[in-house]
């Protein structure tokens, strides 16, 4: 995969070069979208490295701008916001549908995600390499996307350049369909299965008669991960009782009010997200994150936005892979490593293994077992006051993101 040659657009330049040496060569890679940015830094945010070895981190996420579900720019906020992670990609998870206005398409027209990812870059000074997959379903869940097209193919090199470059195994977060992974998988399974330390898997369904929407987004991406050799962290959205259930034992849904979750935010975080929640298209998106900051009728609108709420799901597979827990410190609740938990009250949770079989419809049929080191659920203590506990920490963790 190393050695093959596709086309990225660089600013207003094409220019043909491998993907690993473009890979080394550039802070920001937007592929597709021509768009370069950040700086190289020591460590996350520009600090200097602690020395503690950090967790290499894939993120596959379907990111849009307008939004179709806002959720994946918090996401994508909290990932670069835990500092236990060196996140090696992002590989936006993009279906046509969201690309074209109704009645073709899903609603409005949307951009592939590129546009949050520049922006979060300028904002922490990060260098964030980006890439998009392939736009319609896998035909079969041994599909291996050859016959996608050229600009179709970049997520997957992508994945497979960044597992063959690192010298430990990666893990690997996925906030939409698994299309670009399991298409990856397929095509190079012993290089996967040697390099990837684990899928932080976000779609799924317990139970329940419904297909939850990320398996809908492509199901037979979703049949071909779970029927390959890859070891999977499963968070399921959906539970036997839904989607939106704050209570459920194995649920990892929370809502927010925006008001609590955006508490003091830094002014250019205020700005990201107005940009998103808004829906604005203006083209100076790097100047749209202050300009967003100026006036009476910017202040109308960020009020209006703190007025709504937010759905949220993923948030505890981020932190979990980065091995923090949830815990009530003298400031409140936070997402604190391990050691610094001590002594304090935490709201427990936890990963089961699991025996697992899918059918070819998406649908898992689980049960924990003992034993089995591949395949975990996740698990929590059950009550609806999860939801405050998790607004308190992301607010926390996005205020003191930034230095």
């Amino acid at each position: 995969a190393a050695s093959d040659v596709y086309k990225r657009q660089i600013g207003a330049v094409a220019m043909d070069l491998s993907r690993r040496d473009l890979l080394r060569s550039l802070g920001l890679l937007i592929a597709g979208g021509g768009m370069v940015g950040g700086t190289c830094v020591s460590g996350p945010f520009g600090k200097e490295s602690s020395g503690a070895r950090r967790i290499p981190l894939i993120h596959i996420t379907d990111l849009y701008h307008p939004p179709q579900d806002p959720d994946d720019q918090i996401d994508l906020a909290t990932v670069l916001a835990l500092e236990e992670f060196d996140l090696k990609g992002v590989v936006l998870d993009i279906t046509e549908d969201f690309l074209l206005e109704a009645p073709e398409g899903f609603d409005i027209s949307r951009d592939p995600g590129h546009t949050p990812i520049a922006q979060m870059a300028h904002i922490t000074g990060r260098s964030i390499p980006a890439a998009q997959g392939p736009i319609h379903q896998l035909t079969h869940p041994q599909d291996t996307c050859q016959d996608a097209p050229s600009e179709e193919q970049s997520g997957i090199g992508m994945i497979l350049d960044l597992l063959a470059e690192s010298p430990d195994p990666v893990k690997i977060s996925v906030t939409g369909s698994p299309r670009a992974l399991t298409a990856a998988y397929n095509r190079e399974p012993a290089l996967m299965e040697e390099k990837t330390s684990v899928v932080l898997l976000n779609a799924g369904s317990t139970g329940g008669p419904k297909t939850e929407w990320n398996v809908q987004l492509d199901p037979n991406a979703y049949v071909g991960l779970w029927q390959s050799e890859l070891s999977i962290h499963w968070f399921p959205p959906g539970t036997d009782s839904g989607a939106f259930d704050p209570a459920h034992e194995r649920g990892t849904f929370w809502k927010a009010r925006h008001a609590d979750l955006f508490r003091g935010l830094p002014p250019r975080l205020q700005g990201y997200f107005s940009y998103a929640l808004s829906g604005d298209r203006n083209p100076d998106i790097i100047a749209a994150l202050t300009e967003f900051g100026e006036g009476e009728d910017w202040q109308e609108d960020w009020q209006a936005i703190l007025s709504n709420e937010r759905n949220l799901w993923a948030t505890a597979s981020l932190v979990m892979g980065a091995d923090r827990i949830l815990a009530n410190a003298e400031a409140g609740w936070r997402f604190l490593p391990g050691p610094e938990s001590r002594e304090l009250e935490i709201w427990p949770w936890r990963l089961d293994p699991i025996q697992g079989d899918v059918d070819e419809k998406g649908a898992v049929t689980w049960e924990v077992r003992e034993g089995h080191i591949d395949r975990k659920i996740f698990g929590r203590k059950a009550g609806g006051e999860f939801g405050t506990a998790m607004t308190e920490a992301l607010n926390a963790l996005l205020r003191e993101m930034l230095p």
